[in-house]
């Protein structure tokens, strides 16, 4: 948290005075955070829940994951 308190306050600083190029720089580590939900998976079977898109099946039970209705067409 300090970090990105102090990458803010720089970048502030040098927006300021004039210096945009660095503004670029310091919030390109942030942009995968903006604009993206996280797709949830469910097993059927056991109601395990994962975020990974690299998941296909449940640990427990190799079941096949699928997406909750809640989240279809959001």
């Amino acid at each position: 948290m300090i970090l990105l308190a102090g990458s803010l306050a720089v970048t502030l600083v040098l927006f300021s005075l004039g210096l945009s190029f660095f503004f670029v720089f310091l919030f390109i580590p942030l942009i995968p955070f903006f604009g993206r939900e996280k797709q949830v998976k469910r097993c059927p079977v056991c109601g395990w829940e994962t975020t990974d898109n690299r998941i296909a099946y449940c640990p427990y039970d190799g079941s096949s994951l699928g997406i909750p209705e809640r989240n279809k067409g959001e």
